[in-house]
């Protein structure tokens, strides 16, 4: 029986392959909203200047259909910052749910399969866990005894030590998903 909670805490995924694959059209998913979110912003100055018809982009929410016509007027009622602020907010969530998800879901696949081991001594580990936590919480490092008696860490020249301690995080796009990378690469070539 705890075989099968642990199975379904990673849902279908039950080989190498399907965690790999399932790493993979993550971060392809979040490259795709990333991409589309910019071409959205793009969208939005072109009609801010006449240079764009609102109404060629639509989609449909649980309220209703919505065109960017509409969109821009519930923006606009937030501010001038709204556009901007909401383009990078949500590339910011995308990313940040990226290594969340692709970092728990390759432990609880770990786990599962007795290779915990083979996990947490990969160079990375750390960092990522640490980083990984403070993303789940409040985007604030809160260290634990155990987490102060692993560090320092450090990852591609950034650095986390135990004064930082009760601060935000501040962590480039680019480490985000340069550290995504590492677990993908752990899952297909690492993994027995």
């Amino acid at each position: 029986m705890a075989g099968k909670m642990v199975a379904n805490t990673i849902g279908e995924i039950q080989t190498k392959n399907g965690l790999h694959g399932h790493l993979v059209s993550l971060r392809a998913a979040a490259v795709y909203d990333i991409f589309g979110q910019t071409c959205l912003h793009e969208l939005i100055k072109k009609w801010q200047c006449g240079e764009a018809d609102p109404k060629s982009l639509t989609t449909e929410l649980p309220e209703g259909n919505i065109n960017l016509e509409q969109f821009m007027e519930q923006l606009t009622q937030y501010g001038k910052q709204a556009p901007v602020e909401t383009k990078r907010n949500a590339n910011r969530s995308t990313t940040r749910n990226l290594l969340k998800e692709g970092f728990r879901i390759t432990q609880s696949f770990c786990q599962a399969h007795g290779q915990t081991r083979l996990m947490t001594a990969q160079s990375w580990y750390q960092f990522a866990r640490i980083v990984v936590n403070s993303l789940s919480h409040d985007f604030h490092l809160q260290f634990r005894p155990h987490d102060l008696n692993q560090l320092p860490v450090a990852y591609e020249g950034h650095s986390i030590d135990a004064s930082m301690n009760g601060h935000s995080l501040s962590m480039p796009l680019r480490i985000l998903l340069a550290v995504y990378d590492e677990i993908v690469h752990f899952v297909e070539h690492e993994l027995p």
